[in-house]
């Protein structure tokens, strides 16, 4: 038995955290039907793509957060034309992988998206927290909601088990374990991620971008072989970035 623990730094707001999420559990399964018994432990860090004004503070409310647009924030970051290119080429390449996007709806800083992940993590381990991600991305990317509001975050935290909704309300409401998870997203630029999604897979390969299955296959099974010839320990970094990755920066 092998055991694979993956290290992942995501904004719940990239596109292709989403479709990177999608494709590492493709690999996922295509290993695990070939090797049952192996394990993989996903544990999600924070990034900000759009840092929150007042970082390792919490002396703002939590709530309202200011949301816009989420088409005309594309517009506005990279021009009309290039936004809508952006927004077809991202369309086209999640419905290759079995996700339908759309880009209606509004957006707005995340910060409040990652403390409910946080708390997932704390109050329902691995489950809660992936429970978490995916219950925001399909809201965001698949039914255009604006997942910024107190009500959309309550409803995911309930969803994935982590307590009654006036629990759930009451710690998105304190605006606690903020401080906490702005230093965990420094932290990430500060070891030099500066795009994401970013992969470490077993403390020792870092891959960047949304790649394809493939990609992480071939890393799972040259670490099952490394095992296998005792060779695991000791094993110095390398960085994975193959042509056609995509990432959000």
């Amino acid at each position: 038995m092998t055991h694979y623990p993956i290290l992942i730094t995501s904004d719940i707001v990239c596109p292709w955290c989403y479709i990177g999420h999608t494709r590492l559990s493709k690999a996922i399964d295509a290993h695990k039907a070939k090797h049952p018994n192996d394990t993989f432990h996903l544990r999600y860090l924070p990034f900000y793509l759009n840092p929150p004004p007042h970082l390792n503070s919490n002396d703002m409310p939590a709530f309202p957060v200011k949301s816009v647009n989420k088409r005309e924030m594309y517009a506005s970051k990279f021009g009309p034309e290039r936004g809508k290119q952006i927004e077809e080429r991202i369309i086209a390449t999640a419905a290759g992988e079995g996700l339908k996007f759309s880009f209606g709806g509004n957006t707005g800083i995340s910060r409040n998206g990652h403390r409910l992940v946080y708390y997932g993590q704390t109050h329902g381990g691995e489950e809660g927290q992936n429970s978490v991600m995916l219950g925001l991305w399909k809201r965001y990317y698949e039914r255009e909601v604006d997942i910024t509001t107190l009500e959309t975050l309550t409803e995911v935290g309930v969803e994935a088990g982590l307590g009654t909704a006036e629990e759930i309300r009451e710690y998105l409401e304190s605006g606690r374990d903020g401080v906490e998870v702005d230093k965990l997203a420094e932290e990430q630029r500060m070891n030099g991620i500066s795009g994401v999604p970013n992969y470490v897979l077993m403390d020792t390969w870092e891959v960047s971008g949304a790649q394809e299955p493939t990609v992480f296959l071939q890393l799972f099974q040259r670490w099952k072989d490394m095992e296998a010839k005792g060779q695991v320990k000791g094993v110095e970094q390398e960085t994975t970035k193959a042509n056609g990755a995509s990432a959000c920066l």
